[in-house]
């Protein structure tokens, strides 16, 4: 949560610093809504991603060793990875046709939509209608 002023550092001799190796998680997906949308397994699974990917969000995993690696099961895992294709946070290329292994991109979140652009002047009743499918014509 932001603060107005500094937050004292509670522990300083535990301080994180940046490592050679390094993942992160885009702030975005708890200031937006995309991590609400989640489940707890689509959650688990998207940071086990994160933290396994290269620079370029990639990392290539058999669902069994992931399964040795999380508390969840292969089944589990089939359906928290569908949910975060569905949630276009990652892109999945199996090995082969119907292997259930294969390649994982952790995907850039999309840019933010624009917001709205505010009219400098009056405008008719008839236009903003217009933009509400034809009414108004």
């Amino acid at each position: 949560m932001p603060t107005t002023r500094p937050l004292p550092v509670l522990r300083p001799e535990r301080l994180r610093r940046i490592p050679r190796s390094f993942a992160w998680l885009d702030h975005r997906l708890r200031a937006g809504s995309a991590l609400a949308q989640l489940t707890a397994d689509e959650i688990a699974l998207y940071c086990f991603l994160t933290l396994a990917a290269d620079a370029q969000g990639l990392s290539c995993w058999r669902l069994e060793r992931i399964e040795r690696e999380l508390p969840l099961d292969v089944s589990v895992l089939h359906r928290a990875r569908d949910g975060l294709l569905r949630a276009d946070l990652i892109a999945f290329q199996p090995w082969h046709a119907h292997c259930p292994d294969g390649s994982y991109q952790v995907l850039a979140l999309p840019a933010p939509a624009p917001a709205p652009q505010r009219g400098t002047g009056p405008v008719s009743l008839g236009n903003v209608l217009s933009g509400f499918g034809g009414m108004g014509r």
